[in-house]
């Protein structure tokens, strides 16, 4: 059967547990996913309580198929900076992670963001609802579908990515926590959850891509 239809799965914040819950079960069913690092992974761990693995460490990932993309410097909400400030938060993490998309932390971009971030990246995801096309309308504002603890379950996150087959569109989903331990945090998922969802995915013939390689891919057809 002919693949139709795109998918990929981005994980934000760069924490130890979803290095160690998730690389494994993407490897096993052969599906790449973008990891969205800060580089100063202190300031989540912080806020979140929880270990954040340093973004050097993560970076021998880009060899094996999968994206790291920026998640800024130091993790703030960018619409707040001045233009300055902009500047190094996008510039020092894209050179210091060769990143070719931004996944603006907790999904804050307004005109300027965007407008700034287009000089560094290709590509930009929000946490905007919605499925997008390809080429997108607007690299620089993707939408996705945000899970949480609270809005997912297997049978939910299947039939997302069944619409997004029959409907030959492109679903990008966002996760934060991936354990099957945690259940204190909203943004958390539980590891035998998404390796189910893994398995259903791993089987429909769909597209699996991280979002550098669908942008680079429409990018080399003009």
């Amino acid at each position: 059967m002919n693949k139709r239809g795109h998918i990929t799965i981005v994980f934000d914040d760069g924490y130890e547990l979803v290095y160690q819950n998730t690389v494994p079960l993407l490897k096993k069913y052969k599906i790449p996913a973008v990891f969205a690092i800060s580089i100063n992974g202190n300031k989540i761990e912080k806020t979140e309580e929880r270990k954040v693995r340093p973004w050097h460490q993560w970076l021998h990932l880009a060899d094996e198929g999968f994206e790291i993309a920026s998640h800024s410097v130091n993790h703030p909400n960018l619409t707040k900076l001045n233009k300055n400030q902009l500047d190094q938060e996008l510039d020092d993490s894209a050179r210091k992670l060769n990143a070719s998309t931004i996944i603006y932390p907790g999904g804050a971009v307004n005109d300027e963001v965007a407008a700034i971030a287009n000089k560094y990246y290709k590509a930009g995801r929000t946490v905007h609802y919605g499925f997008e096309s390809l080429p997108p309308k607007e690299p620089m504002r993707l939408k996705s579908y945000n899970f949480s603890r609270n809005n997912f379950s297997v049978l939910k996150a299947n039939l997302l990515a069944l619409y997004a087959w029959l409907t030959n569109s492109w679903l990008i989903e966002t996760y934060h926590m991936i354990d099957d331990n945690d259940v204190s945090m909203v943004h958390s998922v539980k590891t035998k959850d998404l390796a189910k969802h893994l398995k259903f995915l791993s089987r429909l013939p769909i597209n699996k891509a991280t979002i550098s390689q669908l942008i680079n891919n429409r990018l080399n057809e003009k």
